[in-house]
């Protein structure tokens, strides 16, 4: 093989290699899912009422692994008493290791969940602003109910012990870590433009390389 024919190919199959987590991880951002997207069913974490006079809120943290938008959320949810009320479940940034201003928010109707125990279907929430999520910077999924609800979280068993937050009063204020076992979450993005320059600039350059070696391999040969 012609020694630029062989630059090329060394060169262009390290670089792919290099790009290649890029395009690989477009999709899911962040899980602690087990296969088949299993969680806790019986235990959880409680949303809304405690039956101990506070109004509790949970929230998962994460650290996005590469600069993206936000396009779905799923989440393990269980009616653990009576539900009949609106979740509100929020995408916010981080402040202090706590969440934050909030870049994205839903609703889930309560009578929409299942009740704890029960293999239930995560929920799926589909992102209509699509917000940015910068690479290393943290992240949380926070949600919340009032006082006619009793929600469970259910549990990851994937051993995830991201900072977990819990809060008293509906998200008012938030004590973090808690110490708590993060609930079963994961979050979907589509990698920025940017995310994808370094594998269309790794893919041109071998094209180009590979046909200068095309090249010097012919007039040799003539």
């Amino acid at each position: 093989m012609p020694q630029r024919l062989a630059l090329s190919f060394i060169l262009g199959v390290s670089m792919l290699v290099f790009a290649a987590p890029s395009v690989a991880e477009a999709g899911i951002l962040f899980t602690n899912f087990g296969p088949a997207l299993s969680y806790d069913i019986n235990s959880g974490n409680v949303v809304g009422n405690g039956f101990d006079g506070n109004d509790y809120a949970e929230a998962n943290s994460f650290v996005a692994p590469f600069t993206s938008s936000l396009q779905s959320l799923r989440i393990a949810l269980s009616c653990a008493f009576s539900c009949p009320d609106p979740i509100s479940v929020s995408l916010t940034a981080d402040a202090g290791d706590q969440p934050g201003v909030v870049l994205e928010s839903f609703v889930l109707a309560g009578g929409a969940l299942g009740p704890i125990g029960i293999n239930n279907p995560p929920l799926f929430l589909q992102s209509i602003l699509h917000p940015s999520l910068i690479a290393g910077n943290q992240y949380w999924v926070a949600i919340g109910a009032g006082l006619t609800d009793t929600v469970a979280w259910n549990l990851n068993t994937t051993g995830d012990v991201s900072d977990q937050a819990i809060s008293t009063d509906n998200g008012a204020t938030w004590f973090s870590p808690s110490g708590n076992t993060p609930g079963a979450l994961e979050v979907a993005a589509t990698p920025e433009p940017g995310s994808f320059g370094l594998f269309g600039g790794a893919l041109v350059l071998s094209l180009l390389l590979q046909r200068r070696g095309d090249g010097f391999l012919l007039r040799r040969c003539n």
